[in-house]
């Protein structure tokens, strides 16, 4: 299978960056043209400021984003980005507007069709315990940015929806939101990979890029 876009996933904290910069590496060892794209970079699938009206726009707006990247993939070149598959639209649709796990799971299928022609590979990095992942980013983060998320989760959509309210609301959304993420994700055609953060390395992930390639 030739594979032209692999997509890292997972929890804020959880090794996404870290994890599709090590692929981009182990791909330009084999010789292989890599664009790796990381959140909030400026992106050829995806848009790095959400302020979308409603869902209806967003929805048409992203899709469209997402076309216009399929079309124009370079044919010799694997792409690897960070977060948009599911993460992006799993924070607007279940946090900021509240859907349910079908609606979320619909539009991400819609994302899949589009990106199946470049034969994409989902790695989604699981981790048990969310609470230490987060209390572990926050020297590096900052208040500012925890002050940020908790406002983002707890004060609209689905936090608000549940009565959720400060860090152990947030908390509560991530649970929720992996616990969803990887239920759409099995339910997907579409090859991915759930790993343990703590099984991530080189060789690891060497083996699985090799399997899918022989596939």
């Amino acid at each position: 299978m030739n594979t032209r876009l692999i997509i890292t996933e997972g929890l804020p904290g959880s090794g996404k960056s870290t994890t599709a910069a090590l692929i981009a590496e182990i791909l330009k060892k084999q010789g292989k043209r890599v664009v790796c794209v990381d959140e909030g970079e400026e992106h050829p699938a995806d848009y790095r400021d959400y302020d979308f009206p409603d869902f209806v726009t967003e929805r048409r707006m992203i899709l469209e984003k997402w076309r216009s990247f399929a079309d124009s993939a370079d044919s010799d070149t694997v792409y690897v980005f960070n977060c948009v598959f599911l993460q992006n639209p799993m924070c607007e649709t279940m946090m900021r507007f509240g859907m349910e796990q079908a609606e979320s799971q619909k539009y991400i299928s819609e994302i899949a069709d589009i990106i199946r022609p470049l034969s994409p590979v989902i790695i989604y990095i699981d981790v048990q315990d969310v609470r230490a992942v987060i209390e572990n980013v926050l020297d590096e983060r900052g208040k500012g940015w925890l002050d940020a998320v908790i406002d983002y989760h707890v004060s609209q959509g689905y936090g608000k929806q549940n009565g959720l309210s400060g860090f152990e609301g947030y908390i509560a959304c991530l649970e929720e939101r992996k616990k969803r993420e990887t239920a759409i994700l099995k339910a997907l055609d579409i090859e991915s990979h759930i790993i343990e953060r703590d099984m991530i390395s080189k060789k690891l992930l060497e083996d699985m890029l090799l399997r899918s390639e022989e596939a």
